[in-house]
């Protein structure tokens, strides 16, 4: 008897002595089903590395559209009778903003309007014209001197409840005090008019005295025409700063003017990346509506700033960002020219 320990092939198609045929698909399925596991197994790990190739080769920050800002400030003072623009208009360079109204210039105007109307018609006259102007001037300044005294005791009042600043106060107590110098010196030259044995004034003095009286009504006319507020050029109104009925002082901030001009992109790039905020150097601008405008680093970026929340994400961190501006090379379209439209810029990639 030969006994072999060597194990036989045995036909796989072969059971039993019966013949069963495998379809070649079935085995080419069960193939292709590994390489299927295998690919979702890893793929975080292939996903891991794509974004660190990415990150390496494209640098990418978060910006917003940014219009040249300008301060309007009040150059007078007055109570904003009127506001003439609102939050979001398109304004054109001297377009009127704001019409502001001074109670102390219209009572100082029409004590000389009232001046000079006397000196006027007494020019002629025998019967001493210029006392009866110095009694209308001490009258004048007496009712201007009471409002003045009025305006500056409700200032206190306000002051004291915190609705009104110390800078207000200030200006409505150099009121009185020019309201009381004013009726101090009409009531001098009165008292000195009224004086026995003065004589008469002449034809000059008179003259003289309406030429002083014309100079102090062109001045006070160059105030008035100040209490109207004008754009100092074209632009779009990002914010207002007064409302209608409240006082303002010479400086005080009225509204945030945007210029026209041409706008620029603000970009915030992480620190690391430091070597993209060169001056010159290429990026592309994908604004939200997916259009994609070419843009270059307008200078070298010198400051710092953190990530403002609303262009961070919601588990993200806020940064400090390297601030660069970038100027467009194409034009914006004109409903892009909103002020703080979030964008995103993508950097050309450099070695160094």
């Amino acid at each position: 008897m030969k006994i072999s320990f060597q194990k036989q092939d045995k036909d796989p198609t072969v059971v039993h002595g019966m013949k069963v045929a495998y379809a070649p698909a079935k085995r080419a399925a069960a193939q292709w089903r590994w390489y299927v596991v295998l690919l979702c197994v890893s793929s975080p790990l292939i996903y891991f590395v794509i974004k660190l190739l990415l990150a390496w080769l494209i640098v990418s920050a978060q910006g917003y559209v940014s219009l040249a800002r300008i301060d309007v400030n009040s150059n007078a003072s007055g109570i904003v009778e009127r506001l003439h623009v609102r939050t979001g208009q398109q304004v054109t360079a001297g377009q009127t903003l704001a019409q502001l109204r001074n109670a102390d210039l219209e009572t100082r105007m029409a004590l000389r309007r009232a001046e000079y109307t006397a000196l006027h018609s007494a020019a002629g006259a025998a019967d001493s014209p210029q006392l009866r102007l110095a009694r209308q001037r001490a009258r004048l300044a007496g009712e201007n001197l009471a409002t003045s005294k009025a305006f500056l005791k409700d200032v206190g009042f306000l002051q004291n409840q915190g609705a009104a600043t110390v800078a207000d106060l200030n200006l409505a107590r150099e009121r009185c005090n020019r309201a009381q110098m004013e009726y101090d010196q009409a009531r001098y030259d009165l008292d000195r008019l009224q004086a026995p044995g003065r004589p008469d004034a002449t034809d000059a003095d008179t003259g003289a005295a309406l030429m002083r009286v014309q100079a102090q009504m062109t001045a006070l006319a160059d105030e008035q025409n100040r209490l109207t507020q004008t754009a100092p050029m074209a632009g779009r109104v990002l914010d207002l700063f007064v409302v209608e009925g409240a006082f303002i002082s010479p400086g005080s901030p009225m509204l945030l003017l945007g210029s026209a001009d041409k706008p620029h992109v603000v970009a915030y790039l992480p620190t690391q990346h430091a070597r993209y905020a060169r001056q010159g150097q290429q990026a592309t601008v994908r604004l939200a509506d997916g259009t994609i405008l070419a843009a270059v680093v307008r200078q070298d970026a010198t400051l710092t700033k953190r990530l403002p929340a609303d262009l961070s994400s919601p588990i993200g961190s806020r940064d400090i960002m390297l601030l660069v501006e970038l100027d467009l090379a194409a034009p914006l379209p004109a409903i892009q020219w909103v002020d703080g439209l979030p964008v995103s810029v993508r950097f050309a990639f450099r070695w160094f």
